[in-house]
C-alpha cells in the first residue's frame, strides 16, 4: 500500500532551492558594512591621535568599536518580513553611509598626515 501523503526527497530539495533563491542577496552584507565602518573609524582614531591628540583619538576609536560590536547582527537569521521592513532598509542605507564615510574619514586623515 502506497502512502500518497509522503513527500519525495526531490520535492524537498526543490522547495529549499526555491526558498533560498527568493531571499534577496546583497552585494555587501550589513555585517560587512559594520566591520568596514568600525575598522575604518578605529584606524581614523589612531591617525587623528597624531593630529588632534588623545581625546579625539579615543572618541573615534570608541565609536568604531561600537560599530564592530554590531557586526554580529546577521541578516541570514532574519525572516523575510523583517528583511523587507522599512526599519531594516533604513538600517542598511545607514550601514552604507557609515562604511563610506568611515573610509572617507580615514583617507582624509591619511592625506592630512602626509601633508
Amino acid at each position: 500500500m502506497e502512502n500518497k501523503h509522503l513527500i519525495s526527497n526531490s520535492e524537498i530539495i526543490d522547495e529549499i532551492k526555491t526558498s533560498d533563491s527568493s531571499r534577496q542577496k546583497h552585494l555587501i552584507s550589513i555585517e560587512l558594512l559594520h566591520l568596514i565602518a568600525g575598522f575604518s573609524l578605529v584606524a581614523s582614531g589612531v591617525l587623528v591621535y597624531f593630529i588632534d591628540g588623545f581625546e579625539m583619538a579615543l572618541s573615534w576609536a570608541i565609536f568604531g568599536a561600537m560599530y564592530i560590536s554590531m557586526s554580529d547582527v546577521g541578516e541570514n537569521e532574519m525572516s523575510e518580513e523583517k528583511l523587507k521592513h522599512r526599519s531594516h532598509l533604513i538600517r542598511r542605507l545607514f550601514g552604507y553611509v557609515g562604511a563610506l564615510l568611515g573610509v572617507a574619514l580615514t583617507m582624509y586623515y591619511i592625506v592630512k598626515l602626509l601633508n
